[in-house]
């Protein structure tokens, strides 16, 4: 029989955990969402190489590539350093980003665009490390904490639209504001 002391023990942190895990799946998202909503300005820097499409189709084959090693290896790998892993890569991939529009001083052409392509694999990379890791990890816990890791995952699409929508009002009339507003979001 469980106390009503060791219980509130056993609970105590709880929500923390859970606004924790809400950013750790916000995060796990962030940086890939908003590489897709600055789309528009990709679609301006290399209008004969279809980012749209092609930026989607690079990412795929390296997060399921990625995943399949992974889960033949899972007995092998030490989750928590997988996760690690992905997110530090999920940042310097987003810094990546910001380099090569700084480096280029927002020119497009074919080293770029291969730049953003090699960028986009390593976003998937990223991707399977963390999600599955996450998950496997997540589901050994509380199922609430799952639940606030996924409705993180939903919410940072939301949030990058958002900031999107802000940031491309923002610099709409001003000289070069599609490369402005790309890159202080």
């Amino acid at each position: 029989m469980v106390l009503p002391d060791e219980a509130s023990k056993r609970l105590e942190g709880k929500y923390t955990a859970m606004v924790v895990c809400w950013f750790l799946g916000n995060g796990c998202l962030f940086s890939w969402n908003s590489m897709l909503t600055i789309e528009d300005y990709y679609v301006y820097l290399f209008p004969n190489y279809h980012p749209s499409r092609v930026l989607t189709l690079v990412y795929q084959p390296f997060a399921l590539g990625t995943l399949a090693i992974l889960a033949y290896h899972e007995a092998k790998i030490n989750t928590r350093r997988r996760n690690l892993f992905g997110y530090i890569l999920f940042f310097l991939s987003s810094l990546a980003i910001l380099v090569l529009d700084l480096a280029t001083s927002g020119k497009g052409g074919l080293g770029t665009f291969i730049g953003i392509c090699i960028i986009s694999g390593a976003f998937g990379v990223a991707d399977a490390n963390v999600q599955g890791g996450m998950v496997g990890d997540l589901s050994y816990m509380r199922p609430e904490f799952i639940q606030s890791y996924v409705a993180g995952l939903a919410a940072s699409g939301v949030i990058t639209s958002a900031l999107r929508l802000i940031t491309k009002a923002a610099f709409e009339n001003s000289r070069g504001g599609l490369r402005k507003g790309a890159s202080t979001f």
